[in-house]
């Protein structure tokens, strides 16, 4: 067990570059303001995180690992997958609205290191969401194709994670203003999971 004053401060560090990076993106961020902002010095940030990219790192750990324990939940749950649906796409833009550089981030990170989420803690969680939806998918008697657990999850991530890492571009061709943005984001969020809810249709 570790110490729990050196745990405290570790997760007071992780807690204030999350709301960093959630206001100012990853490269809006530098050590200084993290320090300043977990109201830590220098040296003790550099104690526990080298660099930046290992407490982006950190965040992503935390911030997965919450989202795919409430995935997991959700899915366990009592009702129709159609309603999972809709849950679970909602968790993901919340968790996306955090961070919203963590999409850009963990791609380039998986591609860098493909083992990071083979490593990761949550690695189990997600099998088991992936083991858990395979049958709801061949109840429908989807095609082969259409009736994989994994695929489905995938489908549902990527159609999120997309969207926020492309959301600074096309806010800036559409000159949305923070209103516009938070509309569009609405819109896309049906769209998902109308698109998502249509592919259980035979």
């Amino acid at each position: 067990m570790g110490n729990p004053r050196s745990n405290e401060t570790r997760r007071r560090i992780v807690d204030a570059a999350r709301e960093l990076f959630m206001k100012h993106g990853h490269d809006g961020v530098n050590m200084r303001e993290l320090a300043e902002r977990a109201g830590v010095n220098k040296g003790l940030l550099h104690y526990y995180f080298k660099t930046k990219d290992s407490i982006f790192k950190e965040v992503f750990q935390h911030q997965a690992g919450r989202l795919y324990t409430e995935v997991l939940d959700i899915v366990e749950g009592d009702g129709p997958f159609e309603d999972k649906v809709v849950a679970m796409v909602e968790r993901y833009f919340v968790m996306l609205t955090e961070v919203p550089s963590l999409p850009v981030f963990v791609m380039f990170e998986v591609q860098r290191d493909p083992g990071m989420v083979a490593r990761s803690p949550f690695r189990d969680t997600i099998l088991r969401i992936a083991a858990l939806i395979g049958p709801e998918l061949r109840k429908r008697r989807l095609p082969p194709e259409r009736a994989d657990g994994m695929q489905f999850l995938i489908d549902i991530l990527s159609l999120c994670a997309f969207t926020f890492a492309m959301l600074p571009g096309i806010a800036k061709v559409m000159k949305f203003t923070k209103a516009q943005r938070a509309s569009f984001l609405e819109v896309r969020k049906t769209h998902i999971i109308a698109m998502i809810q249509n592919s259980l249709i035979p």
